[in-house]
């Protein structure tokens, strides 16, 4: 009853707060462009010339790069990196969102909880036009998009979930150990390899897969390519999908349980 409490408690901050996490979901997506000359034209200019160069490369250069999964490899690549771009660059950037929003510490009347909020908001205008860019070459490759589209929504919210609690977890802690920003950027790293991005998991032995399958990037660019392209529905996964929502949960609870700890010490470390 206590955490549907402060989770109903938590909802109503965030439509009460609606305004303010607006404005400042908005002056950090300028932020990021603010001084170059064409602004917010990187927001598409980026990622377009990005997956350009790939398609070309695997096209053109590698004259397709096989087939995967019953996709074009470009396809397959670009599907899964599409996820990976916006939980590794959140997975970074949440773990110092509560130092770059200090002067918030002082503002008895806002919630700090809702600062990882800002961040995924802001990063999911670039990360919305890149699952457009890549639904539109999947298309054009004959893989048109289907009612299975619609769980995009799903795996979307299922990695702002684990995000939420990921940057709770982190930007507190981030305060008090300053390694920790090394660490998030070791498992971003490592993280990138250990999931099936540029590789295929169905070529591992079966005894292997679920080793892989233990973390939890790949139940979310595994779903982004059944979304796009796939024939599966994320239910026909149950134990992936509880071993998902398992992990997230635990560590929405040790994220909450953290930051509350550590709130009260914040402005001093400050």
């Amino acid at each position: 009853m206590a955490l549907l409490e402060r989770t109903k408690r938590f909802l109503l901050d965030i439509y009460d707060k609606r305004d303010i996490l607006k404005e400042l979901s908005r002056r950090d997506f300028q932020k990021q462009y603010m001084g170059s000359y064409l602004g917010i034209v990187w927001v598409y200019l980026q990622p377009l010339l990005f997956v350009s160069v790939l398609y070309f490369i695997f096209t053109a250069g590698l004259k397709g790069g096989g087939q995967v999964g019953g996709a074009p490899f470009i396809i397959y690549l670009l599907s899964g990196m599409v996820a990976w771009f916006y939980l590794a660059e959140n997975f970074n950037t949440l773990t110092g969102v509560i130092m770059q929003h200090s002067f918030l510490l002082k503002k008895v009347d806002f919630r700090l909880s809702l600062l990882p909020l800002v961040k995924l908001a802001s990063s999911s205008v670039p990360h919305l036009f890149l699952v457009i860019v890549t639904i539109v070459l999947a298309a054009y490759n004959g893989l048109y998009p289907g009612w299975y589209l619609l769980q995009i929504v799903y795996y979307f919210v299922a990695m702002a979930l684990l995000l939420l609690g990921l940057g709770w977890l982190t930007s507190s802690t981030r305060l008090f150990i300053p390694d920790v920003t090394k660490l998030v950027g070791l498992l971003v790293t490592f993280g990138f390899w250990l999931t099936p991005i540029f590789w295929d998991i169905d070529r591992l032995p079966e005894h292997y897969r679920w080793i892989i399958k233990l973390n939890p990037a790949v139940y979310i660019v595994q779903g982004y390519r059944d979304a796009i392209y796939g024939r599966t529905w994320f239910w026909e996964h149950p134990y992936e999908t509880l071993y998902y929502w398992s992990f997230t949960i635990v560590v929405l609870l040790a994220g909450i349980t953290v930051f509350k700890r550590l709130k009260p010490h914040f402005a001093e470390v400050v």
